[in-house]
């Protein structure tokens, strides 16, 4: 079967749904396909928390400023051209969003205002998505594009471009048991990234995938990115992504998935190895640290050392904190009056995590957490910009009980991938566009990562590169 368009669409993200809904407002006659065959397909754009930010900072603030924020949250790591775009957008991407039946609220989290998709999850442990804003969304943006003259094709996983003379002209797909075929002046790719496939992530992430807790729909299968790279696409450093530290338990328990996170109690307490040795500066954040570990030879080799004051102020401090909810969830929080007791309960050696607990507070305590080895700086609470002001208090770990909660890596979603230009075209191993190949989203490289895993927000990202690519395709579309 053979289906013609003016934009074929890879993924019913928010990303690829943005993308559709717009260019089919431009005029372009519309296909999107869509792996899964359930009307409420799951993707990481429907389990989303639904914040809508920019590198932490408000989206409808100057182009400026934002692009400052970028540039301070991914240290400089962001392409400039894409950082540059991304800013002007973001407040256009809000006013679009509204247009098309999205509700934005304000949600005061931690004292601060910030803009959430409505109706907002319930912060609580566990997945919470029916209903929720980035739900909603997505069902009115299917609804739209249908309204329009669009087609959703469900159940249809694309394999493969179709390339003449260099240029793309379409794809192919798996439906059922047949073969669809797509002729389009334009392919979009935007399939959500490849932090679902094993292989992928071993490639570029991890040598041990199988350590780390899928913080993420488990619908992300690279597909976009093996079929660009075949195309003879560029990509980008892929090492990156985005996620948080979660309890160990979230490996075996879904409960414990996506939330509560242990980034700002882990910001706050002491991170001890196998060896009951620090091994990472606790301030670097809870991305940071999940990028670490999970470059580490042993992801699950973390645990967070902390005591009754931190845990009745910072353990409180999360989105949906861990104190009570870990419990409440069925996760594992070790206590014991003293360390010797809290260290044979963790398997580790007692002289070696008394004796890390010692120089730690003597350090802390006289104010030269930064003279250790290593440093011990200032930890940032859950969802601030690495420059905000507010930091999660450095704290000597003296009051009994102590605590500790085993670790592990929650990816949600990659970073790395294929690189675009400002106009969402994808690149060449020679360095120049594809002709009619675009992509947004997950699955695109350039803005997020570096070292440390910088991140800027994935929503708002998304849909400004949807945006940008519908605008640059109908462009094509009218001189051609």
């Amino acid at each position: 079967m053979t289906i013609t368009a003016d934009l074929a669409v890879v993924g019913a993200g928010v990303a690829g749904l943005t993308a559709a809904n717009r260019a089919a407002e431009l005029g372009c006659r519309v296909v999107v396909l869509e792996q899964s065959a359930d009307e409420r397909y799951m993707c990481n754009s429907r389990i989303a928390t639904g914040a809508l930010n920019v590198a932490h900072t408000d989206p409808h603030s100057d182009p400026k400023v934002l692009r400052e924020a970028i540039e301070l949250d991914t240290e400089g790591y962001a392409a400039p051209a894409l950082a540059d775009v991304l800013a002007a957008i973001a407040g256009q991407s809000m006013q679009w969003l509204r247009a098309e039946g999205a509700r934005i609220i304000k949600v005061a989290i931690h004292g601060r205002s910030r803009w959430m998709l409505a109706p907002p999850r319930r912060l609580a442990a566990g997945l919470d998505w029916p209903g929720r804003g980035p739900d909603v969304v997505l069902q009115a943006l299917g609804a739209n594009l249908k309204r329009r003259g669009g087609s959703l094709i469900l159940g249809t996983r694309a394999r493969r471009l179709c390339m003449e003379h260099g240029r793309c002209v379409g794809l192919t797909a798996d439906q059922n048991d047949q073969t669809l075929t797509i002729d389009a002046a334009s392919v979009l790719l935007a399939d959500g990234g490849f932090q679902a496939n094993r292989d992928l992530v071993r490639r570029f992430i991890s040598p041990r995938p199988d350590a780390l807790t899928q913080r993420n729909a488990g619908t992300g299968r690279g597909d976009a990115l093996l079929m660009a790279e075949e195309a003879g696409a560029r990509l980008t450093e892929a090492a990156a992504f985005y996620g948080h530290l979660l309890a160990r338990d979230s490996l075996t328990n879904p409960a414990l998935w996506p939330y509560p996170t242990m980034d700002t109690l882990a910001s706050g307490a002491i991170m001890v190895d196998g060896s009951g040795r620090r091994f990472i500066d606790e301030g670097l954040g809870g991305i940071a640290h999940s990028n670490a570990l999970a470059r580490s030879a042993d992801p699950l080799g973390a645990t967070a050392i902390f005591d009754q004051a931190i845990w009745d102020t910072i353990g409180r401090a999360e989105l949906v904190p861990p104190n009570p909810q870990l419990v409440a969830a069925g996760g594992t929080l070790v206590s014991a009056g003293d360390l010797a007791t809290l260290a044979d309960k963790l398997g580790v050696p007692a002289g070696a995590l008394q004796q890390t607990v010692a120089a730690y507070n003597q350090a802390v305590i006289a104010g030269e957490g930064e003279r250790l080895d290593p440093p011990r700086t200032s930890g940032r609470m859950f969802g601030e910009s690495r420059n905000a002001s507010k930091r999660t208090s450095v704290a000597p770990v003296v009051q009994p009980p102590y605590y500790a909660v085993p670790l592990a890596v929650g990816l949600s979603y990659t970073m790395g991938g294929i690189e675009i230009d400002a106009q969402a075209r994808v690149i060449g191993r020679h360095g120049v566009p594809i002709a009619g190949l675009y992509a947004a989203g997950s699955c695109t490289g350039g803005v997020e990562g570096g070292p440390i895993g910088g991140y800027i927000g994935g929503y708002l990202k998304a849909v400004g590169l949807g945006l940008i690519a519908a605008q640059s395709i109908e462009a094509l579309a009218r001189t051609e």
